[in-house]
């Protein structure tokens, strides 16, 4: 069943955007009185499809489980080179991501200049993983922190927790509380320096026995930590 967004319920009725009732109706081919999902504030439920001139209403008819995990992820990513970034907001919006925030390290290899004009475009690519993946909130990409923000970011959530190859035995599992709002904390192409761990008020951990690209690390990290919550279910 297709998911979408909306913006509010008006008498038992949402009305899809422009863009998304024409995905609807010309790209999926969804007929009048088929089901969909839609998600409102927060909140998902079946409705039956509806247009009214070339513009999608869904009529709402009952309210849904949501999709969303119970341990909120925030993912403070180092800004990598390339489209890398489009890969990694795509995937842990797949995976759950409550948020993702494109932070600068001193071994960052992409120019930072070049992440602002960047922002809009990740969060469209969030918004269309969320409708694909069936999520019920869009995880928001924040603008680009530099570390002092970065490090007075972190003190405000649960846990902290930062994937190291030099963290020893201090896997996930060891570390991993019973909270919900967990910051992950991933560094870029080049890696962290000495100094950016012992700043960080994060706990380093390993990931595993293997070193993992940028790209891959914050991905692994989310799929682990709401493992360990048991989100799977």
């Amino acid at each position: 069943m297709p998911d979408f967004f909306a913006e509010e319920i008006v008498e038992q009725t949402a009305v899809l955007s422009k863009e998304d009732s024409h995905h609807a109706l010309r790209v999926l081919r969804i007929k009048p009185g088929e089901l969909i999902r839609v998600s409102v504030n927060n909140h998902r439920y079946e409705a039956s499809l509806e247009v009214r001139d070339d513009t999608v209403v869904a009529r709402i008819l009952q309210e849904v489980r949501s999709s969303e995990a119970k341990t909120r992820i925030t993912l403070y990513q180092g800004w990598p080179k390339g489209d890398k970034m489009d890969q990694i907001v795509r995937q842990a919006t797949e995976l759950g991501a409550y948020a993702i925030v494109p932070c600068i390290f001193s071994r960052c290899v992409a120019r930072p200049e070049q992440a602002h004009k960047r922002i809009e475009r990740l969060n469209k690519i969030t918004r269309e993983a969320a409708m694909q993946s069936g999520r019920t909130l869009i995880p928001v990409v924040e603008g680009l922190l530099d570390f002092d923000t970065l490090c007075e970011r972190l003190q405000q959530h649960g846990q902290a927790l930062v994937p190291y190859e030099l963290a020893g035995e201090m896997s996930l599992r060891t570390v991993h509380q019973d909270v919900r709002d967990i910051a992950i904390v991933i560094g870029p192409e080049g890696g962290f320096t000495a100094d950016e761990i012992k700043q960080l008020p994060a706990v380093p951990v390993t990931l595993g026995p293997r070193i993992l690209r940028t790209e891959t690390a914050g991905i692994a990290a989310i799929a682990m930590l709401l493992a360990l919550a048991d989100d799977y279910k």
